[in-house]
């Protein structure tokens, strides 16, 4: 593979970005979901199979109980992103196609976001959406790249921009510690889309002992577990199927 530019983080394909194995390749498809109700829809879903991105879409269709089909992008496509086709609805975005799974079917499986008339929830749920988008993922693809992907690429990595986001992911923890110490997720009392959203880059975090997860904060390592030891997690954690 090609070394990468090592000042264009904000351009890499977020396929790069394995939550497994911490390494910029994608990967083969893996195996099945097992018994999920066999009368749901079939969507098709685009994407790598230990791609941060695919792994949170699939997390919501298994929520969801929504069937699907894995159609893995090649590695020509550099500049593709993962979506969906649902019934001819083409949707591209992870967050764009999470929002439109859990708006469209609601009621089934489990519920992920709050109900629109209720303005609370509603914008704890925008607040928590906002921090994760733009703080926390963001630092912690630099935590990542600059701790670890940089030497897998051939690159010195950037010691003061890596430390700068491992303090500022740690203090992004705190917050949530804050948080979480009044209400048992991100959202509220019921767990959302952006609990889930924290998954991929999580388990990265994790693999790697950047600790600002598991034992740095009580409520956040409850939090933790509880949300990376649930059953639509673990179905994908290794990658995700070619079938749902």
């Amino acid at each position: 593979m090609t070394a990468l530019d090592p000042v264009s983080l904000t351009q890499l394909n977020d396929a790069l970005f394995d939550f497994r194995s911490v390494s910029p390749v994608q990967c083969l498809v893996g195996s099945g979901f097992g018994s999920l109700p066999q009368d749901r829809p079939i969507l098709r879903l685009y994407g790598s199979s230990r791609c941060c991105s695919t792994a949170r879409i699939a997390v919501v269709l298994h929520e969801k109980q929504i069937g699907y089909e894995l159609y893995p992008l090649q590695h020509s496509d550099s500049d593709a992103q993962p979506h969906i086709d649902d019934g001819g609805i083409i949707l591209h975005g992870c967050r764009n196609v999470c929002q439109y799974l859990a708006t469209r079917y609601p009621d089934q499986g489990t519920r992920l976001i709050p109900d629109s008339n209720d303005t609370r929830s509603t914008e704890l749920f925008g607040q928590a959406k906002f921090t994760e988008s733009q703080s926390f993922e963001p630092l912690a693809r630099n935590a990542l790249y600059e701790t670890l992907m940089k030497r897998q690429q051939g690159f010195v990595p950037t010691d003061a921009i890596g430390s700068s986001a491992l303090q500022e992911l740690s203090n992004i923890a705190d917050g949530y510690e804050f948080i979480l110490s009044r209400q048992k997720y991100l959202a509220g009392n019921d767990i959302s889309l952006v609990d889930l959203y924290h998954l991929p880059y999580g388990e990265m975090l994790c693999s790697v002992e950047i600790d600002v997860l598991l034992t740095k904060s009580p409520n956040v390592s409850r939090w933790w577990a509880d949300i990376s030891s649930r059953p639509s997690w673990l179905a994908i954690r290794d990658g995700v199927p070619s079938k749902g």
